[in-house]
C-alpha cells in the first residue's frame, strides 16, 4: 500500500463496538483504534463513504449509569474481514476518553500529547 500517511498513533484494542449506519446498531469488535479513526469486524450493511456513529461502552453493564464515548464518522474502506472507520466529530468528553484509551494502550504515551500540536487534517495540495 506504499507510505503509512497515518498522523495519529493506533493502539490494539479489542472492545466490543456499536457502529449505527442508516439508524441500525450493529455491534463489531474492535481491533485498533487511534484519536482518528478505528479498525473493526465488518458487517453487510457497511458501505464505503456511509455516514455511521461510533458508540464506545467503557463501563461494564452491569455498573450504574453508563460513560460511552459517542463519536461520529464515515466508513473510507470496507471487506468482508474488516472495516476502517475514519472519525470526523465528537464532543470534547468523548475525545477525553477516546484519548485516555490511546494513550493508556500506547507503548509511547507521550507521544500522543505531541501528535495533538500537529493538525490531523492535511490542507489541500494546489497544483
Amino acid at each position: 500500500m506504499g507510505q503509512d500517511r497515518r498522523k495519529r498513533t493506533r493502539v490494539k484494542f479489542n472492545f466490543e463496538t456499536i457502529v449505527t449506519v442508516d439508524n441500525r446498531d450493529v455491534r463489531v469488535q474492535s481491533h485498533n483504534i487511534s484519536l482518528k479513526g478505528m479498525l473493526c469486524s465488518t458487517d453487510s450493511s457497511f458501505r464505503e463513504d456511509q455516514v455511521c456513529r461510533v458508540t464506545l461502552n467503557l463501563t461494564p453493564q452491569t455498573e450504574g449509569e453508563p460513560i460511552q464515548a459517542t463519536i461520529h464518522g464515515r466508513i473510507i474502506r470496507t471487506n468482508p474481514i474488516e472495516t476502517a472507520i475514519d472519525f470526523t466529530l465528537m464532543d470534547a468528553e468523548s475525545f477525553f476518553h477516546l484519548r485516555n484509551i490511546v494513550e493508556s494502550h500506547a507503548r509511547e504515551p507521550e507521544r500522543i500529547a505531541r501528535e495533538l500540536l500537529t493538525a490531523a487534517f492535511s490542507p489541500p495540495v494546489k497544483r
